[in-house]
């Protein structure tokens, strides 16, 4: 498994859920070449550093970090000022950029718009795991097993980078499928970020209505359910703001069979609402038996 990863160094930009279940990942598969951190949180830093997971404690690199990849796990609204913070290797030779993040539109535009030189090199990806928890104690060296990895190759970029990109996921555990940065987002809107937004309009419209006494006289089901509105507020943020016009569109649609099923129920259509709950049942369990 080692021998996959040909990349004789690593940087992980943002040591959080993410960011740490890589480098524990990088560990666990025996990874002998350099592997560095950055981040914003002095003590994350320490404590990577102190658990062998990373060789440096503070912005003090080797000078000859050569066949680097760089890898950015920050909040989608940080990307640039992360970017920046990488000026460090401006000596480096070859060196590949990708990132971990749920929105890719707005960070193509950005390379776009700002490093063109970084923009042939860099390759998104969008590993499908994660957690309602964040941070650096939350990570997992299996957060990756057996879990998708979106790859998001575009016109810049050559066939060997991605490549590379791929198999380093794969390495993680993790199987790979390509698609385009737009579709990426058009598509995550309605399978990720709009169970999100459902499940925090939900919780506060039930904490407004019960307080407290939300969760007393409930079954496992609503906490189920409501769980990933404990995720990171600062990471669903950017999410929101950065492929808001996906997600208002998924809103829209969402609120159609709002509408649909609230006509239902308002005219007391009983051969309507099971008709309803069947098709809905049949789509989901055929979805999910070809996904199988």
């Amino acid at each position: 498994m080692t021998s996959s990863i040909d990349f004789k160094n690593i940087l992980v930009v943002g040591v959080g859920l993410i960011g740490g279940s890589i480098i524990r990942a990088l560990k666990e598969n025996s990874f002998s070449g350099g592997v560095y951190g950055i981040d914003s949180d002095k003590a994350t830093l320490n404590s990577a550093y102190d658990l062998g997971f990373i060789q440096n404690k503070d912005l003090n690199f080797p000078k000859n970090l050569d066949d680097l990849l760089v890898i950015f796990s920050v909040p989608v609204l940080s990307i640039q000022e992360a970017m920046s913070q990488i000026n460090i290797m401006k000596n480096t030779k070859d060196v590949i950029y990708t990132d971990t993040l749920s929105v890719k539109s707005s960070i193509l535009n950005t390379l776009k718009a700002s490093d063109k030189k970084i923009l042939n090199r860099f390759v998104l990806s969008h590993p499908i795991a994660g957690s309602e928890q964040s941070g650096f104690n939350s990570s997992s060296e299996k957060l990756f097993k057996e879990r998708l990895c979106i790859i998001c190759p575009h016109e810049n970029n050559s066939q060997q980078d991605v490549s590379r990109v791929e198999t380093f996921w794969k390495t993680l555990g993790s199987y790979t499928k390509k698609i385009s940065a737009d579709y990426h987002d058009e598509l995550f809107s309605k399978t990720s970020h709009m169970p999100h937004v459902i499940a925090y309009a939900l919780m506060d419209s039930l904490y407004q209505d019960l307080g407290k006494k939300t969760f007393l006289y409930s079954g496992g089901s609503l906490e189920d359910y409501t769980r990933i509105a404990s995720s990171d507020p600062i990471m669903w943020r950017d999410i929101m703001v950065s492929n808001d016009k996906s997600i208002l569109n998924s809103i829209q649609s969402f609120k159609k069979s709002l509408d649909e099923l609230s006509a239902l129920i308002e005219t007391n259509n009983r051969t309507g609402l099971i008709e309803y709950f069947s098709n809905v049942k049949k789509a989901r369990d055929n979805s999910i038996s070809e996904e199988d």
